[in-house]
C-alpha cells in the first residue's frame, strides 16, 4: 500500500510540475487516501500541504484553508517545524487572496521565523515574496517594493531561478499599481525571458498577463492584447480561475479604452462571476470600477455614481487603499462631489507613494 501511495504521491507532483492542476489534485487526494489508511501521518501531510497548495492555485481558497489547516495540526504531532512553516505560509497566502491581507502579513511573519529557525533560506526569501504580495493587496506599495526586492536578492544569492523571476513579476506588478510603467514592462519581460528559459507555463501565463498590462498602461492596446490572450489561453489550460478572471478583467479595461463598451461589459460580467465563486472582495470592487465607467460613458451618470460609492465602501471596508483611491477619484471624475473625510482627491495616490494622477473618465485603471 505504500509502494502504491508513494507511486501515486510521485506522479501527482509530475503533474503539479507540468501545471495539470486538476489531474494533479484528483491523485494527491488519492495519495492521500491511501497514506491515511496506513495511519502514515508523513505521507498524509505531504499530501494535504500538496493538495493546499493547488487548490490555493485553482481558487479554491476556502478548501485551501481547510487542508493547510490540518496540516498544521499535523505538523505538531510530527514536530515538523519546515512543514509548519509551509502551512502557515499557504495559510497566509490563502488568506490574502480573501482580502484578508492584514492576517496574512501576520502568518507569513510567523512562517518566516520558522523558516529561519529551521535554517530554511530559500523558505526565508519565498517569504519575503508573499509578504511582499499581500502587502500590495493592501495597498502598502512602496513597503511591497522594498520587500519584492530583498526577495529577489535572496533568490538570487541562492542562484533559484524561478524565484527570482517570480519576485520580478511582483516588482513589475507593485511598480504598474505605482504609476512606474516602463520598469513594470522591464520587469515582466526580464520575468517572461527566464521563464521561457526555464519553460515554466504558470510563470510564462503570470508575465504574460504582466508584459500586457505594460502595454495597456502605455496605451500600446495591440500589444497588450496579444499578449492578455497568450496569457488568458494559458491559465484556462491550467484551470486557475483568479488569474484567469484579472486577466479579463484587463482586457475589459483595454476594451473600455478603445470604445468597445458591450465587448467589456461581456469581460466583466464573467470576471465578477469567478469572483464571486472565489470570493474575491479585490476581484469585485475592480469590477464595481470597470462597470461604473461604462456606465457613465453610456450617460448613467447616477448608476456610475452608485458603483463608485459601493466600490469606495467596499474598499473601506476591507482597507483596500490603493481601491478606495480609484473609486474616490472616480467618483470625482464622475460628479465633481469629493467624498468626505481625509482621502479625497489626487492627494489620496500622492499619501500612498503612487505617481497616478486620473482627470477624466475613462480611467486606464493599473
Amino acid at each position: 500500500m505504500t509502494a502504491h501511495a508513494e507511486s501515486v504521491l510521485a506522479a501527482a507532483e509530475r503533474l503539479r510540475e507540468r501545471s495539470d492542476y486538476p489531474g494533479s489534485l484528483k491523485l494527491f487526494r488519492k495519495a492521500y487516501a491511501a497514506f491515511k489508511g496506513r495511519h502514515d501521518l508523513q505521507g498524509m501531510l505531504d499530501s494535504l500541504l500538496a493538495m493546499g497548495d493547488i487548490c490555493r492555485m485553482v481558487g479554491s481558497f476556502a478548501q485551501a484553508l481547510v487542508h493547510y489547516t490540518e496540516a498544521l495540526e499535523m505538523c505538531t504531532a510530527l514536530d515538523d517545524r519546515l512543514a509548519a512553516a509551509d502551512a502557515l505560509a499557504g495559510l497566509g497566502l490563502s488568506h490574502r487572496a480573501l482580502g484578508q491581507w492584514a492576517e496574512a502579513v501576520r502568518l507569513i511573519g510567523k512562517a518566516r521565523a520558522e523558516y529561519a529557525r529551521a535554517g530554511d533560506a530559500r523558505g526565508v526569501a519565498f517569504s519575503y515574496w508573499a509578504e511582499a504580495g499581500a502587502l500590495r493587496f493592501g495597498g502598502r506599495i512602496p513597503r511591497a517594493i522594498k520587500m519584492f526586492h530583498e526577495a529577489r536578492r535572496r533568490f538570487d544569492a541562492l542562484d533559484f531561478r524561478s524565484g527570482g523571476a517570480y519576485a520580478l513579476c511582483g516588482l513589475g506588478g507593485a511598480h504598474r499599481i505605482a504609476g512606474k510603467f516602463q520598469e513594470s514592462f522591464d520587469y515582466y519581460t526580464e520575468a517572461n525571458d527566464l521563464f521561457r528559459k526555464l519553460r515554466d507555463r504558470f510563470g510564462m501565463a503570470y508575465s504574460h498577463c504582466g508584459v500586457g498590462n505594460a502595454y495597456r498602461m502605455q496605451y500600446d492596446f495591440r500589444r497588450a492584447l496579444q499578449h492578455f490572450s497568450k496569457a488568458e489561453k494559458l491559465y484556462a489550460e491550467f484551470g486557475d480561475i483568479v488569474s484567469y478572471s484579472y486577466t479579463i478583467w484587463s482586457m475589459a479595461i483595454l476594451h473600455t479604452m478603445t470604445c468597445e463598451y458591450d465587448h467589456a461589459m461581456k469581460e466583466i460580467v464573467i470576471a465578477r462571476k469567478n469572483f464571486r465563486a472565489t470570493r474575491d472582495p479585490r476581484g469585485l470592487i475592480y469590477c464595481e470600477l470597470a462597470q461604473g465607467q461604462i456606465e457613465y460613458l453610456k450617460g448613467r451618470t447616477a448608476k456610475a455614481a452608485e458603483r463608485f460609492r459601493k466600490a469606495f465602501a467596499q474598499a473601506e471596508s476591507w482597507q483596500f487603499a490603493v481601491e478606495r483611491c480609484h473609486a474616490d477619484a472616480l467618483l470625482q471624475a464622475a460628479l465633481n462631489l469629493p467624498l468626505p473625510g481625509r482621502y479625497s482627491g489626487a492627494s489620496c495616490y500622492r499619501k500612498l507613494g503612487l505617481a497616478l494622477d486620473f482627470i477624466e473618465i475613462p480611467f486606464n485603471l493599473p
